[in-house]
């Protein structure tokens, strides 16, 4: 299991560096590299029923040998034809001397390829090929496709891939529990590894796709499950009581219903005599702030010290600004602490923190550093938590003496039992109330057609004070080959040179996630003070951008988004008194199903219902993203049986996961499965 991928045939030295930049240095690494997709080989054709631009198998007679052509130095041609009782199929080869031999006249072959049919001819390029009698090894199968780097073409992954899984596939030990398998028809490990790598039909790589989405949803289940137990355990100290009359007074609004239950929970929590772990999750706009400050309040009163971290400076300052004249109001000395503070102001604030004299400080990863303690920390908050690793939250907690309670805020809408597996060490709180006055934003969804339309309305939002955003993907995709192939960024650019030509005289800003931090930083800065009428971004103005004067948002191929990201988007816009719109165009050729998941948010301003909605249609793999840092990968979460619904399984895993650690807390009777989470939660951790 742990020897060096060097040692497999085929794969020298230079190779091996290659596979460890996909970091693969073991065999049992390659034995879990599972396939990014497979191309379908399977489906076969008379010649006479090709289609052009569909790949298919033909099986054809060689009825010429082949001749071969030097174009240039470089490059050679080679061309013959193969028939069968329905037509002529011609052949064209570049660079392939080896076809001359390898293709016998009056010999049967079954060719995979794409055809095209110009007129009456038809011709296939580069087809690969076998004698039909020995058919199977490159067509007529489910081919598995891998992610690639640079020096690493797809056959040496396949070849390397098809070693480990010939030594290893059979010794892999089965971490899944004999009656969880038999009372869920799962497939023995075995089977869903050969399987997943080489599947035999559509129906044996559905089994193996179905059992090791489940041990993955499983193995995270019981491990987050296990650790919440644990920390159940341990004792917190009391951080006292909020004054809820006068706290209340002090609001320049009423609290919605949500808000105080929440507020209970966190005051029942941290005065319960153990550790508070808490999540809140709550749309954009729904006053997550506002409770973290009652929170803050509590600890302060109490004697304690708050700190609240967030992932941008951007965000940081924004949460500094709310937050310091509320505090200062109840006597609670706030501070902010960025990267972009000098030196001189930085030693001054952790002198403040170390001495106990600064009793709330916001910050970034700043907070992390070395050099920054705290005299008596009672209280952390992370905000938008999925920014920050597992190991980037605990090193903040091992800040203070004694362990502080912790509370984490997300304004990812996430279906309450994701919630609770992605989140199963922590408790959940829902603020599912919006508070009152908050202006609905309008929705449309609208096709290419509507394009001269909305290039007007972005105008006419431009000219009358307003602001608008103009959203494009970025996609990462993997193509036939397997290799990462980004999309988006072109896009981004082309629109924003497009609609600065509606504004001449005015600038169009551009952001996205490759521009320097700075640079990026300095355009969001100047759409939010006004500078800027039109900001074309990509998801970088996903969280923590607050331009109340943003009354428009426009979203580009809108389709390619989750359900749930379309939301949280949807919440820049709509945050002050100005009457807000967003339109989601779809991409030109967007399906029925895609139209249908953009109607349903023209339907609903209800962020859990639409990630419901979203979890049900796209299953979990929009969760389980690079926004969640700090859990293991999940390779097959994303790909579960193609005959189930992707929620379904994710429910079945966490039921189990349950229902096996109450009948036995300590895993003492399955001690593989046990060693195994304990590396799966160090590895969190580190």
């Amino acid at each position: 299991m742990t020897d060096p991928i060097s040692e497999l045939k085929g794969i020298g030295q230079a190779r091996a560096k290659a596979f460890a930049r996909l970091g693969l240095l073991s065999s049992y690494d390659l034995l879990r590299y599972y396939p990014a997709g497979y191309q379908d080989r399977t489906a076969a054709s008379p010649i006479s029923a090709l289609v052009s631009g569909t790949a298919v198998c033909v099986t054809a007679m060689a009825a010429a040998d082949p001749r071969e052509t030097r174009l240039r130095q470089g490059m050679t041609l080679t061309k013959t034809h193969a028939v069968d009782e329905t037509g002529r199929l011609e052949l064209t080869f570049f660079n392939a001397p080896y076809v001359k031999t390898a293709l016998v006249k009056g010999e049967t072959y079954v060719f995979f390829g794409k055809p095209e049919r110009k007129g009456a001819r038809c011709e296939m390029v580069n087809p690969v090929f076998e004698p039909a009698g020995s058919a199977g090894r490159v067509t007529g199968l489910l081919l598995p496709v891998y992610r690639l780097t640079s020096g690493l073409p797809q056959y040496a992954v396949r070849a390397a891939v098809r070693q480990a899984v010939d030594a290893l596939a059979g010794a892999e030990p089965d971490l899944l529990p004999p009656e969880i398998r038999q009372a869920r028809a799962l497939c023995h490990i075995g089977f869903a590894l050969r399987q997943i790598h080489a599947p035999d039909d559509a129906r044996s790589l559905d089994m193996a796709r179905r059992r090791l989405a489940f041990e993955e949803l499983f193995r995270l289940s019981l491990g987050l499950s296990w650790m919440k137990r644990g920390r159940a355990a341990k004792p917190g100290r009391a951080l006292g009581r909020l004054p809820r009359d006068e706290f209340e007074a002090a609001l320049p609004y009423e609290l919605t219903g949500a808000q105080r239950r929440v507020i209970a929970e966190l005051e029942d929590d941290m005065n319960s005599g153990r550790l508070m772990s808490r999540l809140i999750q709550g749309d954009v706009g729904s006053g997550k702030t506002i409770v973290a400050a009652a929170a803050v309040l509590m600890a302060a009163r109490g004697g304690f010290q708050a700190a609240l971290m967030a992932p941008t400076e951007l965000l940081a300052a924004q949460h500094h600004a709310t937050l310091e004249p509320f505090m200062r109001r109840w006597g609670v000395s706030c501070g902010l602490l960025t990267g972009k503070l000098s030196p001189k102001a930085k030693d001054a604030l952790r002198f403040a923190l170390a001495g106990g004299g600064l009793r709330f400080v916001v910050g970034t990863h700043a907070l992390l550093s070395e050099g920054v303690s705290f005299e008596n920390l009672g209280l952390i908050i992370t905000d938008e938590q999925h920014r920050f690793g597992v190991a980037q939250r605990s090193a903040l907690a091992e800040k203070g003496e004694h362990s502080p309670h912790t509370l984490f805020m997300s304004a990812t809408p996430i279906p309450r039992t994701l919630a609770m597996l992605l989140y199963g060490e922590l408790d959940v709180s829902l603020i599912d109330e919006l508070p009152p006055g908050r202006v609905p934003v309008k929705t449309y969804a609208v096709g290419e057609d509507m394009r001269a339309r909305i290039d007007g309305f972005i105008k006419k939002t431009a000219e009358q004070g307003g602001q608008v955003y103009v959203v494009c993907p970025m996609i990462e995709r993997v193509d036939d080959e397997g290799n990462s192939v980004s999309e988006g960024l072109k896009e981004a650019v082309a629109v924003r040179e497009r609609i600065a030509g509606l504004f001449p005289g005015h600038e169009v800003g551009l952001a996205h996630g490759r521009m320097k931090a700075k640079e990026r930083a300095d355009v969001i800065g100047r759409f939010r003070a006004g500078e800027i009428p039109v900001l074309v971004a990509t998801t970088v103005i996903e969280v923590g951008v607050d331009v109340p004067n943003a009354g428009l948002m426009v979203v580009e191929n809108a389709d390619r988004f989750g359900l749930a990201q379309l939301h949280q988007l949807r919440g820049r816009v709509g945050r002050g008194r100005r009457e807000s719109f967003c339109v989601l165009m779809a991409a030109p050729g967007a399906g029925e199903l895609a139209r249908k998941r953009l109607e349903m948010l023209t339907k609903s301003s209800d962020g859990f219902a639409i990630a419901e909605a979203d979890l049900a249609l796209r299953g979990p793999g929009e969760f389980f993203g690079t926004r969640q840092h700090g859990l293991p990968a999940l390779r097959m979460a994303e790909l579960p049986a193609a005959s189930e619904s992707p929620a379904a399984l994710l429910y079945e895993a966490r039921d189990a996961a349950l229902g096996l650690l109450d009948a036995d807390p300590e895993l003492k009777g399955h001690a593989a499965l046990r060693a195994s989470i304990e590396d799966m939660l160090r590895g969190m951790r580190s």
